[in-house]
């Protein structure tokens, strides 16, 4: 008997071996037949495509819908802004495509590229530029990054007499103690105590430094956060440091060589005048084509750099688009105007010269006119448009992928949508897809294979979907697949109890 019991738990324990090897081999096969009709896709990082124009005049206009907007919009927009807005010019840019440029007078879109010669004399300036008025403020922002990005100024913290020390008279300039220390980031941010409303006499001035040091009164303290005043004086101040850095360069010599050059923008495209002392104004003056406004957005929007080039300090220009202080009209950067429609940033000109940054969208417009309108509502109700009929594109189809079971799973697809993706993915209690399209496992991944469906769908719910497999291949903790050994092990353990305490039972029959 007792040898009969022997032999039968030995011929369990040789069953569960034989079973739980096949098994694994079963697992291995299965695993293994079909993997490479599921080929890896590598990560997947890239982006929008940018378009960056050369030459001006070879910068050429594209249908809207190449870059997702309504062209069937835009035309209404020229229809109805007639009955409220005296506009000059517009122009339309989306990733770096241009899209829109038009000239227009008495309320009438124009046939040719160039501004009316009817046009009054303070706004027109020549056939393919235009008076920018403070737009020029945004411009001087401009180039104090560019003279951070060359290390000509060391931070903005500087002050205006490490500047303007060699003519400082403390007798003569009017609240000199206090000027002194007026910072570049003071004057940058509209906060640096100099009156706004004081009245000189020439219009622009023939000295505008010595104008602003010496007769300028300071309306309050120098860096007070309770106070903003708008003033002409600060971005002059600004104007002068640059020619002091650049050892007598005019800001407009240092933009054409610096700025201008290095965008394809020609002499021909604008002009800017300055005092008798060579000082460009560099708060109202610079006069340019809406092409020179729209390279100008893209370039900030495109945080400083053109074309892989690093123009202006990429630190400096997101500090200069972001809020700093807050103003009775809304918020205020570094010259730039930060309240704008879809949290994007604008300049501002005296009747109607602005141009609009709308980073999450990848647009500029430049404008420019005879009004003090907004130009809020013809962005929002007709530029910012999209088609509705163009569903995202995969950068790169999505691929089935394999892993080992208790490895991470991190995948990266990409779509591109001119107007915006998101993505979705069916399998929601496994795994998790980001508004990135990174796709990760929320819990741990058991042996077998997830088929995913994703999604990637704009706002207008067109969508592309592709279908992949995750497929999760066993593995034991020895690294042979297909074998829990911590199984096998209790089953051998069980049934050696088993026979322990039958062996016992029968040597007490006995």
């Amino acid at each position: 008997m007792r040898d009969k019991i022997a032999k039968l738990f030995t011929r369990i324990i040789l069953l569960v071996l034989i079973t739980s090897s096949s098994l694994g081999l079963v697992s291995i096969q299965q695993n293994s037949t079909n993997i490479n009709d599921f080929p890896d896709s590598d990560s997947n990082l890239s982006t929008q495509d940018v378009y960056w124009p050369g030459d001006s005049s070879e910068w050429t206009e594209v249908e809207a819908e190449t870059q997702g907007l309504d062209s069937d919009k835009i035309a209404a927009m020229f229809r109805d802004m007639m009955l409220y807005i005296d506009i000059h010019s517009i122009i339309i840019v989306r990733n770096g495509y241009l899209i829109v440029e038009e000239y227009l007078y008495n309320y009438q879109v124009l046939d040719t590229k160039e501004y009316s010669d009817q046009l009054p004399p303070k706004s027109y300036s020549g056939p393919i530029y235009h008076d920018q008025a403070s737009t020029t403020k945004s411009l001087i922002s401009i180039l104090i990054g560019i003279a951070l990005q060359q290390g000509l100024l060391d931070n903005l913290n500087q002050t205006l007499y490490e500047f303007f020390g060699h003519i400082w008279n403390e007798s003569t300039f009017v609240d000199s103690a206090l000027k002194k220390n007026i910072t570049i980031g003071q004057l940058l941010t509209m906060n640096s105590g100099l009156s706004g409303e004081y009245y000189h006499d020439p219009w622009p001035p023939v000295d505008s430094i010595n104008l602003s040091l010496e007769h300028v009164p300071l309306s309050y303290t120098p860096g007070d956060p309770a106070v903003w005043e708008y003033t002409d004086f600060g971005p002059n101040l600004l104007s002068g440091i640059i020619t002091n850095v650049t050892g007598g360069q005019s800001a407009g010599e240092f933009a054409k060589d610096n700025l201008f050059t290095p965008l394809g923008i020609s002499e021909e495209e604008y002009n800017w005048n300055h005092d008798s002392l060579n000082i460009s104004y560099g708060a109202y003056e610079f006069e340019c084509s809406p092409k020179v406004q729209a390279k100008l957005g893209m370039l900030c929007l495109n945080n400083g750099t053109w074309n892989g080039t690093q123009i202006v300090d990429e630190d400096y220009i997101k500090d200069a688009t972001s809020t700093q202080v807050s103003t009775g009209k809304g918020a205020y950067g570094y010259l730039w105007y930060t309240n704008g429609p879809y949290g994007g940033y604008y300049s501002v000109g005296a009747g109607g010269q602005n141009i609009y940054v709308i980073p999450q969208y990848n647009i500029t417009v430049g404008f420019t006119g005879a009004n003090e309108a907004s130009y809020d509502p013809l962005l929002v109700n007709y530029i910012i448009q999209f088609a509705a009929d163009n569903a995202p594109e995969w950068d790169r189809a999505p691929g089935s992928k394999t892993i080992n079971e208790g490895d991470s799973f991190y995948y990266d697809v990409n779509a591109s949508d001119t107007s915006g993706v998101d993505y979705s993915i069916n399998d929601i209690v496994n795994f998790h897809i980001t508004s990135e399209g990174i796709i990760t496992n929320s819990r741990r991944l058991s042996a077998g294979v997830y088929p995913l469906l994703i999604s990637a769908y704009n706002p207008f719910n067109n969508s592309i979907t592709a279908g992949i497999n995750v497929r999760v291949i066993a593995t034991s903790s020895n690294e042979i697949p297909g074998f829990d050994f911590n199984l096998i092990l209790f089953m051998i353990l069980c049934t050696s109890a088993v026979l322990i305490f039958w062996r016992k039972k029968y040597s007490n029959i006995k």
